[in-house]
């Protein structure tokens, strides 16, 4: 599967060990789990960049298991999601995720075509080239400036901008105190 995604409910095993709780405590962590689960798919969407909003609105929860287990992942579908969460080139930053950002490590999020048109797109909507006395670029001018930068990110790479990790590490930490606080509250 392209994109990048982290499963919310996959951590600490001691806490999820569901089988010997009462069914309104199971109940309770499945519903906190979720809340959860939806508070970091709402972070990463504001944390996402928003050149044209695709990015933002391709970050999904998604809801798989049972009626006593529920398992939920939220992340993105889009090729090249995992390299604007850790950059590409020479400012990869893996936060930590050394094993899980190298699945990604050299493969290509499209090709160097999708590349320029959306960087055509990005040159117009900034307005970088042909703007002296309100007069607009040429495409040519605006291919030209793409294609410049194109080469640049190829060469250099492009600088981490971090918006799942961040949502999903402060919420984790969040979550696991309210787990231990209702089952403690049980026992």
């Amino acid at each position: 599967m392209a994109g990048i995604f982290f499963n919310v409910t996959e951590f600490d095993e001691t806490i999820l060990k569901l089988e010997s709780l009462t069914q309104k405590l199971k109940n309770q962590i499945i519903d906190e789990t979720n809340a959860s689960a939806l508070k970091i798919q709402s972070e990463a969407k504001k944390n996402a960049p928003a050149n044209f909003g695709t990015l933002r609105g391709s970050i999904h929860l998604k809801e798989e298991g049972g009626i006593d287990k529920k398992v939920y992942i939220v992340g993105s579908d889009l090729s090249y999601a995992p390299y604007v969460e850790f950059g590409t080139g020479g400012k990869v930053n893996t936060q930590g995720y050394n094993e899980f950002a190298n699945t990604f490590k050299g493969k290509t999020g499209g090709t160097f075509q999708d590349m320029l048109k959306a960087l055509v797109l990005w040159v117009k909507r900034k307005g970088l080239v042909g703007v002296s006395k309100g007069k607009k670029g040429s495409n040519k001018q605006y291919e030209s400036a793409a294609y410049a930068i194109a080469l640049s990110i190829l060469r250099k790479g492009i600088r981490p901008q971090p918006y799942l990790i961040p949502a999903y590490e402060t919420e984790v930490s969040l979550l696991k105190d309210r787990i231990k606080n209702i089952v403690n509250a049980q026992s």
